[in-house]
């Protein structure tokens, strides 16, 4: 297991600062966002002088835009980015969220179809179209949890979509929207087994690992049963001084894998 924080939440001005902070504190990961865009050999020439690694890459999140020109767009977004992923050694995928909002943003068509039957199908297209253009780590689906988002709020639900195009797509398990979401998180991990290749962590109050009421063993003894190994991602607001809580949560998310 190895732990990541978004790029966002690192202190320092520059990714290498960033990298820096988070090797002092034995992060190993970066979610990376805004040095996305900076030019290839740029970015692996950053990571080659440093311990931390590219742990996952943003896709578009316009994929399900009504306007055609978004959509195109976000899909050439998120082909480049899978082709980065495969430049970077060790990043686990490109990250995809189906959808915003708890509405649809296409048109009801009714009879003919509703507005979740088009975001459906179109967004079926659009995964098939990106699976072709996977060489390397996968494009993963993130389920939220109903009040961010109604298309995928579950982990059977991305795995639904998954499973159409084979091991190309893969999913996130959240903690904190499968506490939300899934009645029984342990289950529902075991239930996804190899599909999911990225982990969120937040607490129950989505502050830091330990801050809240979230029984963390129980889901990372499921995410050992199904072999998982890869990253736990630190997606969460944090309380108190950025350091410190980083140190704490880190100590607390060793000390429940090791407990698992």
């Amino acid at each position: 297991m190895k732990i990541a924080l978004r790029e966002g939440m690192a202190q320092g001005a520059t990714l290498p600062e960033k990298l820096a902070f988070l090797e002092r504190l034995g992060i190993e990961g970066v979610e990376v966002e805004r040095s996305a865009g900076l030019p290839v050999e740029e970015l692996r020439t950053i990571f080659a002088g440093s311990s931390v690694g590219a742990a996952n890459l943003p896709g578009s999140t316009a994929l399900l835009d009504p306007d055609p020109k978004a959509r195109a767009e976000g899909l050439e977004l998120t082909r480049r980015r899978l082709q980065l992923a495969g430049e970077l050694e060790g990043c686990a995928g490109v990250l995809v969220v189906p959808q915003f909002g708890t509405r649809p943003q296409l048109p009801d068509l009714s009879p003919y179809k509703t507005a979740v039957e088009l975001e459906r199908e179109l967004f079926a297209l659009q995964l098939r179209e990106l699976a072709g253009a996977v060489s390397g780590p996968p494009l993963f689906l993130e389920p939220l949890n109903r009040y961010e988002a109604h298309l995928v709020n579950r982990l059977e639900d991305g795995t639904t979509f998954a499973n159409e195009f084979g091991p190309e797509i893969g999913i996130m398990a959240d903690f904190f929207h499968m506490n939300i979401e899934e009645a029984d998180i342990a289950a529902s991990i075991r239930a996804a087994g190899s599909r999911i290749v990225y982990v969120h962590v937040a607490d129950s109050n989505r502050l830091q690992p330990g801050r809240g009421h979230m029984d963390f063993r129980t889901g990372f003894a499921a995410l050992k049963e199904i072999g998982y190994d890869g990253y736990l991602g630190i997606e969460c607001r944090i309380e108190g001084p950025l350091e410190e809580a980083l140190t704490e949560t880190v100590e607390h998310l060793r000390r429940e894998w090791a407990a698992a």
